[in-house]
């Protein structure tokens, strides 16, 4: 694949930004692969914020919003590298590519870039 080059001059400003800002979608995806109450638990919320969200009944706080995101960007990219049980596993087991930290904590910690970078580790057949 030849290297990835973006003329950013020619690139004018997204002509609806909310589309990118709304969290909302990203948490119903997160919704429609774990249900509310498994997602809440993943969240460290109760699974009455998560419905007030989806429903728009409450504002997402900023650190919730950092949590969908990097929670859906992990989830979204251990998926493309496991099977979805093994994905799971994954997220709660320990990973040698983190210093055998829980991947879960090291996201709760560290945020999504240190489990992307292990899972890219994994999924070209690094080894750590």
């Amino acid at each position: 694949m030849p290297a990835w080059t973006v003329p950013f001059l020619e690139i004018d400003p997204p002509k609806r930004p909310e589309a990118l800002t709304d969290l909302v979608p990203l948490l119903d995806r997160l919704i429609g692969a774990f249900g509310t109450r498994r997602l809440a638990l993943l969240l460290d919320v109760k699974a009455g914020s998560v419905t007030n969200w989806a429903a728009r009944r409450r504002n997402l706080s900023p650190e919730s919003r950092q949590r969908i995101m990097d929670l859906h960007d992990v989830l979204t990219r251990a998926l493309q590298v496991f099977q979805p049980r093994t994905a799971v596993d994954w997220l709660v087991g320990n990973e040698p590519f983190l210093d055998h930290a829980r991947p879960i904590d090291v996201l709760v910690a560290r945020g999504s870039a240190p489990l992307i970078e292990a899972l890219k580790n994994i999924d070209s057949g690094g080894y750590p």
